[in-house]
């Protein structure tokens, strides 16, 4: 099916938020956005039934996302000549290897050729916790993500100034820290942060965002920053005198201007830029 418009999901705390795009000529534009506050257990069926009420019923993608912590990435490169029936070989080898009692649930995806190989993307997660989350989705849903990969798809997408191109992302919440490079897809980086404050982590930092750079022939590296405002106000104060590191503040780009509410609905907003670029993708 040829999707027009993409909703995405997410579900943080007491806060339903969703944000709708829509495919363009010229690429995606933010259509509509919503938030519903859920103090009590009541509140969320009301939510949900709010919700379904204000999504486009035509051609319209529902996704929603399983956290960074609830998905396993695997990467392997394969021969190219390879069929299907021995692809799917290929990822049964590695899915019997991983060594978990519960059962699991898993998708791939291919890269292009290059050189007569292929690299095999698998990504492996528990059934209980994908059972979870569409229950907790009192919607009809169509696509299932993967936060790291939903945010890495909107970080390529973000208009940068200066026509930068963003080499990773940092995700900061009042609890942790999470860094991924775009350029090695690494997994990602986590760092606590509900113990130490953030200039206790700024050698830590300066080291692995030079490691993301080690590969590339530029000067600096360009970071988009996601997150609680306060917390990226005080990375930028760490960061404003190191050359080698440029902070961009994701809610300041040009192509989010529509969110009035950038820090709280950024993951709904990467979850429907994820199912919008698997849609491209599948084509």
């Amino acid at each position: 099916m040829l999707y027009s418009t993409f909703s995405g999901i997410s579900v943080r705390q007491n806060k339903l938020d969703c944000v709708v795009i829509r495919r363009r000529k010229t690429g995606w534009k933010i259509d509509a956005s919503f938030t519903f506050l859920c103090e009590e257990k009541q509140d969320w069926k009301s939510a949900w039934a709010k919700l379904k009420k204000r999504l486009p019923r035509w051609r319209n993608c529902v996704s929603i996302s399983l956290n960074f912590e609830e998905v396993l990435s695997k990467s392997s490169v394969i021969n190219a000549s390879l069929s299907e029936d021995e692809t799917v070989l290929q990822v049964q080898e590695q899915l019997s290897s991983a060594i978990i009692k519960e059962e699991l649930v898993h998708d791939y995806r291919m890269s292009e050729v290059i050189n007569g190989e292929q690299k095999l993307e698998l990504y492996i997660g528990k059934k209980e916790a994908l059972t979870g989350l569409l229950q907790r989705c009192a919607l009809s849903v169509d696509v299932v993500g993967w936060v790291l990969t939903d945010l890495q798809a909107l970080s390529k997408e973000l208009e940068l100034p200066n026509e930068n191109k963003a080499d990773g992302f940092i995700e900061i919440t009042e609890g942790r820290m999470v860094v991924v490079s775009l350029n090695q897809q690494s997994l990602p980086m986590v760092f606590d942060i509900t113990k130490q404050s953030l200039s206790e982590f700024f050698q830590s930092l300066t080291h692995t965002f030079a490691s993301l750079s080690a590969d590339t022939d530029q000067e600096s590296v360009t970071l988009l920053v996601y997150g609680a405002a306060d917390r990226i106000a005080k990375l930028n104060k760490l960061f404003i005198h190191n050359p080698e590191i440029n902070l961009v503040d994701a809610s300041l780009t040009p192509s989010v201007k529509g969110l009035t509410s950038f820090a709280s609905c950024y993951p709904a907003l990467a979850c429907a830029m994820g199912a919008y670029c698997w849609s491209k993708g599948s084509q």
